[in-house]
């Protein structure tokens, strides 16, 4: 006997549960896309390792073959990596070279390790061999035959890591670079990625002598090694290992013994290796945010001991801890809007969070703060210190408390840190932005980077380009070998107005640059600021502004100086800016110079530049430019104008270390010591009297005699050098004579310049700085020369 169900019952059944049909179709369509989403990353995945592979090849690390000695390097992790909107694929490029050196001129010797895919807080574990670079020589004192010729660079070569991102779309993104100074066989640690946020990398590394050099390990390294131990036994992929390492850290910042430099050491450690966007604060939803609990027990007890123990940790953890709260802060404050029941409770979270930033700052003092500053500016991506202060920090009074703090800790202050301000179009690089006809090649400016080298000072780039552009100039930045910079951005608005209104244009972009120049100098009161611009966009009005700006300032803050790269006209021959604009200039404080060799001289009779510097300058100008090939310039009478320019700056410098010698022979060494303060009293900040007049009788008396002194020497010496400035004789001595106040006639011949300084304090340097052995030129040049 056979059963069949009747139809009805069937139509019955279904109608009576219409939601178990509906909630089936609805959780198979949600199982639907999670696997197209997990397929699609597989997809993404595989065709990101596919074209790593395709573009670097082999990614196994291999010995150095063949080399007598190599470096042992070993890539272990990384934390907090940046990224802009998924997560990144990172792998790191090791490398070896010396600190002057560019990043193409490093390439070569390069070793890369594996990518990780989708990790912010990578483990690679990788082992990497580096051979050491060859023995650097300058060219120059090679061709010269130099006493010194064979002697190589002083400076230690140093270790390059630079973490790269080939998960984008248009190419690997730089994450961020590490450069370790190599003064010891081997050694390990944790260091900053610059222009990366607050993230760091964790590397050993050791020569063959120092594998099996037998030394007893020092307590940094044995507290690098716990710290590596720590993190290795969480963890971090789910919130329970999270919440338990969270409450472990808590634990032992409450235990450990306050006086103790191993305890120290080691939670200055576990705090730059920590993941800490993973451990200090929560991915907040307002929907799942319950009462009054908005952080994690873990992380608001982590929160509480860290802000009680801050006497632990140096500015470099510091940084760190600032970095993630200026990271998450925004984020915070956007995850909901005024109308949502749970503003209140986030709001007031992130009120603890900014008390927290504020009291880190607070804490530091002296030149810890100063150390901190520099951190937390070398960040980039926007979160710099002005970032921080002007964005992060919202309420009024934290901002002014924070101000107060940095005026105060600079009153205390006795050296005043060195802040070099320039622009990079046209000044730094030559590329497609900036105005000014082909007066070089592009690529960097010859000689830029050699000043800002010898200055040794910080440097932040005032630059008219828009913040959208700012990862972009970045990646530029860090082609030419600069990686720690401070990039201030212009404006959008003003980018557009050079196609219909360029002359207004100019003048939003010198205001725009005075505005943002006025909150960084508010950020840092006890620096010096040198800025150098050029003449193309807008940075004459700025200097004028900044100049202005430095007679009205308080008498114990040190002089300014500004400085302007006199770009070409549309024939890149002839310079913008004649002699009786430069003069004009000149009696405002700002100096126009043509090459780099010139515009060190000039640093170098403000005082601001010693006597090595002034050496070293000229000796990278000349180089770089030596490196240019003649034929990339627009045409042969372009690069022999160039060339006469630099010729002609370098007679200048080589008269003015002859004149230095011979001066500190006549006056003896007391007097040659106070050459540069005497000449930064009369000419370096000229139009402020109230500086002299301080100073007292003695040293106005001394003053005087000095700069009489000099005067008549170094007019004795204007037979001994070619009175002509510039190319065709457009510009000569004779004639500058004749303009400017009194007390800078002589100044303005620039014809005997002296040479102070050198490998010690008033000591002067004789050898001169050589000329064109190094700028041979073409049959074709030598025949256009004669136009």
């Amino acid at each position: 006997m056979s059963w069949t169900q009747d139809p009805r019952e069937d139509r019955e059944a279904s109608s009576a549960s219409p939601s178990r049909g509906f909630g089936r179709w609805f959780s198979d369509l949600a199982s639907a896309g999670r696997e197209v989403k997990r397929v699609a990353k597989e997809t993404r995945d595989a065709m990101v390792l596919l074209r790593h592979s395709a573009k670097h090849g082999d990614q196994q690390a291999r010995p150095a073959e063949g080399l007598s000695q190599s470096l042992r390097v070993e890539v272990l992790s990384a934390s907090d990596l940046s990224y802009v909107k998924s997560l990144p694929v990172p792998y790191c490029v090791v490398v070896t070279g010396y600190p002057d050196q560019t990043w193409g001129k490093k390439l070569g010797r390069e070793c890369k390790t594996a990518p990780a895919l989708r990790q912010r807080h990578p483990r690679w574990n990788a082992l990497c061999h580096v051979a050491f670079p060859p023995e650097q020589v300058s060219a120059s004192r090679v061709d010269f035959q130099k006493p010194d010729a064979a002697a190589p660079s002083a400076d230690p070569p140093e270790l390059c890591v630079r973490v790269l991102d080939a998960g984008g779309l248009r190419g690997d993104r730089l994450c961020g670079e590490a450069r370790v100074p190599l003064r010891g066989r081997r050694g390990a640690g944790t260091f900053r990625l610059l222009g990366g946020g607050y993230a760091t990398v964790s590397l050993r590394w050791s020569d063959r002598r120092g594998e099996i050099q037998l030394t007893e390990v020092s307590p940094e390294d044995e507290a690098f090694e716990r710290a590596c131990a720590f993190w290795a036994r969480h963890d971090l992929g789910d919130l329970a290992g999270v919440t338990h390492a969270q409450l472990e850290l808590a634990a032992m910042l409450a235990t450990e013994p306050n006086g103790s430099r191993s305890a120290q050491l080691q939670m200055n450690e576990i705090i730059l290796q920590a993941p800490l966007s993973a451990l200090l604060l929560n991915h907040l939803d307002p929907r799942e945010i319950q009462g009054l609990e908005v952080q994690s027990p873990g992380s608001h007890s982590l929160m509480t001991v860290l802000s009680e123990h801050l006497h632990l940790f140096t500015p470099l953890a510091g940084s760190r801890l600032v970095g993630a709260l200026v990271e998450r802060l925004p984020m915070v404050r956007g995850s909901v809007t005024l109308e949502d029941p749970c503003y209140l409770v986030v709001q007031r979270c992130a009120e603890a969070w900014e008390d927290f930033l504020l009291k880190i700052f607070l804490h530091f003092r002296g030149k810890e703060l100063l150390e901190l500053k520099r951190l937390v500016d070398a960040a980039g991506g926007g979160r710099d210190l002005r970032n921080t202060v002007y964005t992060v920090i919202t309420h009024e009074a934290r901002r002014a408390a924070l101000l107060k703090h940095f005026e105060e800790e600079a009153e205390r202050l006795e050296d005043f840190p060195l802040h070099i301000l320039a622009d990079i179009d046209q000044t730094v690089f030559v590329g497609t932005f900036g105005a000014g006809g082909p007066k070089f090649p592009t690529g960097p400016v010859p000689g830029a980077l050699a000043l800002f080298r010898a200055l040794g000072g910080r440097v932040t780039f005032l630059s008219a380009r828009p913040p959208i552009w700012e990862g972009q100039t970045r990646r530029l930045l860090d082609e030419i070998g600069i990686a720690e910079a401070v990039v201030l951005p212009g404006s959008l608005k003003a980018i557009a107005q050079v196609l219909y209104a360029p002359e207004q244009a100019k003048v939003a972009m010198a205001e725009r640059k005075t505005e943002v120049f006025g909150q960084f100098a508010t950020l840092h009161p006890e620096a010096q600021f040198i800025f150098i611009g050029d003449s193309g966009e807008g940075d004459i009005d700025f200097a004028e502004e900044f100049m202005a700006a430095s007679r009205t300032r308080n008498l114990r803050r040190p002089p300014r100086a500004a400085l302007i790269h006199d770009v070409a006209r549309a024939d890149g021959i002839v310079p913008k800016s004649n002699a009786a604009r430069r003069n004009e200039l000149r009696m405002r404080g700002i100096h126009v110079f043509d090459t780099y060799a010139g515009a060190a001289l000039e640093l170098f009779m403000l005082g601001l530049l010693d006597g090595e510097g002034l050496r070293q300058s000229a000796h990278g100008c000349l180089e770089e430019f030596g490196e240019i090939d003649v034929v990339e310039f627009a045409s042969n009478e372009v690069f022999e104008t160039r060339r006469m320019e630099l010729l002609r700056d370098v007679r200048e410098v080589n008269a003015a270390m002859r004149s230095a010698e011979q001066w500190r022979l006549r006056s003896g060494s007391a007097a040659g010591a106070c050459v540069r303060e005497v000449w930064r009293r009369n000419f370096g900040d000229h139009g402020n009297e109230n500086e002299q007049d301080r100073e007292g009788g003695v040293a106005k008396t001394l003053a005087t005699q000095s700069r009489s002194d000099m005067n008549g020497f170094l007019k004795g010496e204007l037979s001994k050098v070619n009175p002509l400035r510039g190319t065709g004789g457009w510009r000569s001595a004779e004639r500058i004579n004749t303009l400017g106040p009194p007390s800078h006639r002589w100044r303005t011949q620039r014809l005997g310049r002296t040479r102070v300084g050198g490998k010690g304090e008033g000591t002067v340097t004789t050898r001169p700085v050589d000329q064109s052995l190094s700028l041979k030129r073409p049959r074709a040049a030598q025949s256009a020369s004669k136009l």
